[in-house]
């Protein structure tokens, strides 16, 4: 049997919710939003406050908007959303990234989950049983975070971002080290998990009403 409709699906947008996705259309330079967007546009303060957060967490400052698309890229891949992957990817094109770079911050982003998933165990872990798992080696291929059409301060900030989404403190302190090793100052690293933050928030928001 067919999945009944969603109860918001006949919900109508309000004038304001279609001034809110106006503004993100552009802002970001697209011609089209995902259809969940304008189920959002049903409330009138939701839409606005997507529209002022994508705005102000993905606008230039300490760190370009440029890496701030392409991490918003990466972290909603991660967070498993196609819809929000396929608007940031846009506006990513839109503002000058290649799809070599978009391919290598997805790619980025998936061999970082690996990783948080296999250290997030470790670090669950009695203290008694720790010395026995840390012989054991993680041979993971990451390959794509040395080689890359992205530079390695933008990997460092996509891996942070994504071991932040992820809830893995041992890869977010190595990768803290590893950025601040590239020059990353403290404000730089705040501004790529707030990137990140509305990015994962906009994924999940997207695939829970893009059934509707």
């Amino acid at each position: 049997m067919p999945e009944p409709e969603s109860r918001l699906a006949t919900v109508e947008p309000t004038e304001k919710g279609l001034r809110a996705l106006d503004r993100i259309k552009e802002r970001f330079r697209v011609a089209d939003l995902p259809p969940a967007f304008h189920v959002l546009a049903g409330s009138e303060t939701g839409a606005s406050d997507i529209a002022a957060n994508l705005d102000r967490q993905l606008a230039d400052g300490k760190l370009p908007e440029k890496t701030k698309l392409i991490i918003a890229v990466a972290v909603a891949s991660a967070a498993g959303g196609r819809a929000a992957t396929d608007f940031f990817t846009a506006s990513a094109l839109a503002a000058g990234r290649t799809r070599a770079e978009v391919l290598d911050a997805i790619a980025a982003a998936a061999v970082c989950a690996i990783f948080n998933g296999y250290y997030r165990f470790r670090h669950q872990l009695p203290a008694d049983l720790r010395p026995t798992y840390d012989a054991f080696r993680a041979p993971f291929n990451a390959n794509t975070h040395i080689n890359s059409a992205l530079t390695h301060t933008e990997t460092e900030t996509i891996c942070l971002a994504v071991s932040s989404l992820n809830n893995c403190e041992a890869c977010v302190a190595s990768h803290l080290a590893k950025a601040h090793k590239l020059g990353l100052t403290d404000e730089q690293i705040d501004e790529a998990i707030k990137a990140g933050a509305v990015a994962a928030a906009v994924a999940k928001l997207l695939s829970a009403l893009g059934g509707c």
